[in-house]
């Protein structure tokens, strides 16, 4: 039998079973790798444009969460990045997103017909130049690092206490990340739930990425018409 723990059989990696994965330290390490690189992107302020300072924040972030989840043991697993399950993933996402953007294409139309603009509700604003580095920000770099943290990481160390409250405290979580203004944020809310739903579906990673990235494309290429 291979005893190499990133080659075990993922099904005995529940992550209710945290004494065989130490996921607190595993939860630890990673909000101290995300605060590090937060406070380190914030300096970037002076030099780089809010854009590029996200850009080069978040890909440190996937780098530095992915190295450490690769040399620890069970890590891989743990956040539902074993290779066995990438391909299971990546088609659940590609099914869900279809799904959930033909649900929220219906919800738009009833809004419309009852005069009211859908795309006030979701535009983002597209910035007025770096306009390739926001899309490839927004709808991929910033998707994969959130991912990894509110989902691979935090969801799998709370799932052990409930589906319930997991999903619930890295929804309330994830929306209040991206809270600004008076609007309560609506569109993290509904997102952080699908996102929460389909990786407990699926127990792939992969799914609520695709998920994510899709989405935030849509309402980037929707932002066009605003």
């Amino acid at each position: 039998m291979n005893s190499d723990p990133k080659n075990l059989d993922p099904k005995n990696l529940d992550p209710k079973n945290l004494e065989n994965v130490d996921a607190l330290k595993i939860l630890i390490i990673s909000t101290f790798i995300i605060c590090v690189c937060e406070a380190g992107g914030a300096h970037l302020g002076n030099f780089l444009a809010p854009v590029n300072r996200i850009a080069v924040t978040r890909l440190f972030q996937i780098s530095l969460l992915a190295g450490f989840l690769y040399i620890t043991p069970h890590g891989i697993f743990f956040a539902g990045l074993s290779n066995s399950k990438l391909g299971h993933g990546l088609k659940i996402g590609l099914v869900w997103s279809l799904v959930f953007g033909g649900v929220v294409s219906v919800a738009a139309l009833v809004l419309f017909l009852n005069q009211i603009n859908p795309l006030k509700l979701i535009g983002s604003g597209l910035p007025p130049k770096n306009l390739a580095l926001f899309f490839l920000t927004g709808g991929l770099i910033g998707p994969i690092a959130e991912e990894f943290y509110f989902r691979g990481i935090l969801y799998s160390f709370l799932r052990k206490s409930g589906v319930f409250i997991a999903m619930g405290t890295t929804t309330l979580i994830f929306a209040l990340f991206h809270f600004s203004g008076d609007n309560l944020p609506i569109i993290q809310i509904v997102g952080g739930l699908v996102f929460a739903v389909s990786f407990e579906y699926s127990k792939s990673l992969i799914t609520p990425i695709v998920i994510h990235c899709l989405g935030n494309l849509a309402i980037f290429s929707l932002s066009f018409f605003l």
